[in-house]
């Protein structure tokens, strides 16, 4: 009676295992029926691995008997996609045989001849063609952005002839959603009779074209909804967010902050009104003007959203020329926000936190950016698009495709890294058509649409943002110029509701997630009766219960990586001080108890909120970019005397001192046994008399961090004592030990000492096992020794794990002999 979720890699098998079924169990043609039904279709939304299904398919193919000898024949409708797909394709290990023109001679032979041949041939070939590809543009301008120029498998008559009637010839459609119906598949289905043939997509089925369809591919083998994926956590949510402008035509005007969609509940003839007042037409949107304005909304949109995270950015745009003068547009906008940020006052940018929450937004949003300066001044524009004859010179820069193809490669390398050589500072793609399907780049978080765009072309472009890319990427955005959110319910009712639940929310469906977040966390809190973060001692002091601890990270995160996705917008001001105070009480806590864990703070979430807590945790005497303070460090007695009770002292205090334990215990056992023993009953003696306490925990820091001071006559308390005990624990002799036994061991450790101080320090001894191998051994013959009774110094059934303890005491102690 449960439902048990599938992993998306475990859902890809289910396909392929379904898939290879209806193969096994198929008949050539149904009586009746039109088409062979043992194909059908398999729907992965975008992002969650569809090309990887067909190579498991293609793999598991080849391991069975019976599917073995099939020929696969891999369909495309573009290059780009055909490129994509061949290089995940590489991963079955088989040749591809990609179809091309071919020369012979003096002559070229067409792509659809070579094809024609390949597909008579029989045998089990792996073949990607070109056979249709996307005819949507109405006009030149659009036919070239979709493809014009690609080869297409056509006849000069427009049909196919019969080509192989073999029963063992699987075709795989890449987006199936789309020119199914073409006369280009029908040739196809009259050159394959027999074939199978199984459509993939990863846009769900337009319900309206349900019918032709499932008439071509049959029912569906598998489907793996947007919810589905974004609960796997194979894709990410994608957030909406509608902007428009406030002024005419005219000079560009303003734009509008983030709001709602405004025009749902507008009436057909409000809606022309409204689109004549805003200029939603293509003249108007293709004026230098209105690009100009949008373009400086969108920049500084990136800078205050995206780029702090270090991600990208596309733009779509209502023609190639729009897209060349958003390149312009860009660019000013770059150097306009660059000349602000450079003539801020001082003053101002080193405000403290507190003060700068004080001043307007757009000071707020300068001061943020000025950390980016150096950034900012950087990067980079592109528009991707394709040329077409008598295009204007102006768009000849952005034409060449070997040009583009560098672009894109570039721009798929994350915006900020480390090594200068794997970061790129192409940050924002222009596009009109190109690079909305099939175009794999997680590090782009943001879609900004400037033109009409429905059904699939739709889900397909603003797939281009769901995809993973780390923790500090939670969600992809689409943020709409032209108000494709008025079409967008239209749009979406020609699906199944269940198959495109969750393509689109609304960004302002955030702020209700975020106050629910802030509410479980101060929850948590009021549970253990505290109900104000202001005594951060008393939220400290709860959470060293460790399972308290564990479900406050937990929560913590949770609001914090919400209140990134919302900020900078005002509706997330009110929730930023507690914000501040939480991440400070998670650093205390951190410090105190979790010495071990060297996170930063808010390391899981964006840095528009890191930063934010950082400032503030700083500002309050700690460093969230060191590891906590150790109780050896000479700053240690200050940091104890900083804190405000006596109470919170003695915990400093004694969870440093379990840490300080629990870090060295390996070095010296006994030692740090007896000084755990010392804590305890120190602990037991004071109880909450905690001046006394804190005095007595003071007297036992200052002996664990001068360290062993005791030690027997002729041996070093800190090289040899832990070998001592060790040697004298594995020998079983008893208490008190007798002058003889004292001094055989004193003898033993200083020679096994002596003999460590010559291996340890070779080069890579920790590394090399072989090393330790040669070690162990010695100090067993080494056990084995006679003692002046005539007896081993080990016991024989004791000596190899005596020898094992023993070179565990020599890793932990290994900085004392200069070895690595």
């Amino acid at each position: 009676g449960r439902t048990i979720k599938v992993a998306p890699r475990y859902q890809q098998f289910r396909a392929v295992r379904e898939a290879i079924h209806r193969l096994k169990t198929g008949k050539t043609r149904n009586v009746g029926r039109e088409f062979d039904r043992r194909g059908g279709i398999v729907w992965h939304t975008q992002g969650s691995g569809k090309s990887l299904s067909m190579v498991f398919l293609i793999r598991k193919m080849r391991s069975d008997p019976q599917l073995r000898p099939f020929k696969i024949i891999v369909v495309t409708g573009r290059r780009d996609l055909q490129k994509q797909l061949g290089n995940t394709a590489k991963l079955t290990e088989e040749r591809l045989n990609v179809v091309k023109p071919r020369k012979e001679g003096l002559r070229t032979v067409p792509s659809a001849e070579v094809l024609q041949e390949t597909l008579k041939r029989d045998g089990k070939d792996l073949v990607f063609a070109m056979i249709q590809k996307y005819r949507g543009a109405t006009d030149a301008d659009e036919a070239g952005e979709a493809g014009a120029g690609e080869d297409v498998v056509d006849s000069k008559d427009g049909t196919f002839p019969l080509l192989n009637e073999s029963e063992s010839i699987l075709v795989l459609v890449d987006e199936a959603h789309r020119s199914h119906t073409t006369t280009l598949h029908a040739n196809l289905r009259a050159a394959l009779p027999n074939c199978v043939l199984i459509g993939f997509t990863g846009t769900p089925i337009i319900m309206a074209g349900k019918k032709p369809t499932h008439d071509i591919f049959g029912e569906f083998i598998d489907r793996y909804t947007i919810r589905q994926s974004e609960e796997d956590g194979s894709t990410l949510p994608i957030l909406y967010e509608g902007r428009t402008t406030r002024a005419g035509v005219k000079g560009g005007g303003q734009l509008d902050q983030v709001f709602e969609d405004m025009l749902q509940d507008y009436t057909p003839e409000q809606l022309e009104a409204i689109k004549a007042k805003y200029g939603t037409k293509s003249n108007v949107l293709e004026s230098t003007g209105m690009i100009g304005a949008k373009s400086r909304d969108m920049f500084r949109h990136y800078v205050a959203n995206i780029l702090p995270n270090g991600f990208k950015a596309q733009v779509v745009a209502v023609s190639r020329r729009a897209a060349s003068r958003y390149y312009d547009g860009f660019e000013v906008a770059r150097r306009e926000l660059v000349a602000e940020l450079e003539a801020l006052d001082p003053l101002v940018v080193h405000l403290a936190p507190q003060e700068l929450e004080k001043r307007d937004q757009q000071t707020r949003f300068l001061v943020r950016a000025h950390r980016f300066l150096d950034t900012i001044r950087q990067l980079e524009f592109a528009p991707i698009i394709s040329g077409a004859q008598n295009d204007d010179p102006a768009l000849a820069p952005w034409t060449d495709q070997a040009k583009n193809d560098v672009r894109i490669e570039r721009f798929k390398k994350p915006l900020l890294h480390a090594a200068p050589d794997k970061c790129d500072p192409l940050s924002i793609l222009i596009v009109k058509s190109m690079l909305l399907t099939g175009f794999d780049a997680p590090v782009a978080q943001v879609m900004y649409l400037d033109r009409a765009i429905r059904e699939a072309e739709l889900l397909q472009a603003i797939a281009r943002v769901n995809r993973t890319a780390g923790e500090r990427k939670r969600a992809g955005f689409v943020v709409d110029y032209y108000g494709v959110a008025q079409h967008l319910k239209d749009a979406l009712d020609a699906y199944n509701s269940e198959d495109i639940d969750g393509a689109l929310q609304s960004l302002q469906d955030e702020i209700p997630k975020l106050r629910d977040r802030h509410q479980r966390v101060k929850d948590l809190f009021a549970q253990n009766g505290i109900n104000s973060f202001e005594d951060d001692e008393a939220c400290v002091r709860i959470l060293r219960d460790d399972r308290l601890r564990a479900e406050f990270q937990v929560k913590l995160k949770q609001f914090l990586a919400t209140l990134d996705v919302v900020l900078p917008r005002p509706e997330a001001l009110p929730f930023v001080a507690d914000a501040k105070k939480l991440a400070f009480i998670q650093a205390r806590a951190r410090n105190r108890y979790d010495r071990d864990v060297l996170r930063l703070v808010g390391k899981e979430v964006g840095e528009k909120v890191r930063q934010l807590i950082d400032d503030h945790i700083e500002a309050h005497g700690i460093d969230p970019k060191i590891p906590p303070i150790s109780l050896t460090d000479a700053k240690f007695a200050a940091h104890v005397d900083a804190e405000r009770s006596p109470r919170a002292k003695a915990s400093e205090m004694e969870h440093a001192l379990r840490y300080h334990i629990s870090k060295h215990f390996d070095e010296d056992e006994e030692h740090y046994e007896k000084l755990s023993e010392r804590l305890e009953s120190i602990l037991r003696e004071f109880g909450e008399q905690w001046d006394a306490l804190v005095e007595a925990l003071r007297a036992l820091v200052e002996e664990a961090r001068k360290g062993r001071t005791e030690s027997v006559v002729g041996l070093d308390p800190a090289t040899h004592m832990p070998f001592f005990n060790a040697v004298k624990a594995a020998a079983l002799y008893g208490e008190p030990l007798t002058d003889v036994q004292q001094a055989g061991l004193v003898s033993w450790t200083i020679e096994l000492v002596s003999h460590l101080q010559r291996e340890l320090p070779l080069a890579d001894f920790w590394t090399t096992p072989e090393k330790q191998r040669v070690l162990r051994n010695w100090i067993v013959e080494f056990l084995d020794g006679k003692n002046d009774t005539g007896k081993e110094i080990v016991p024989l059934k004791g000596q190899g794990a005596a020898a094992d303890r023993l070179i565990e005491v020599a890793r932990a102690n290994r900085h004392r002999f200069g070895a690595l």
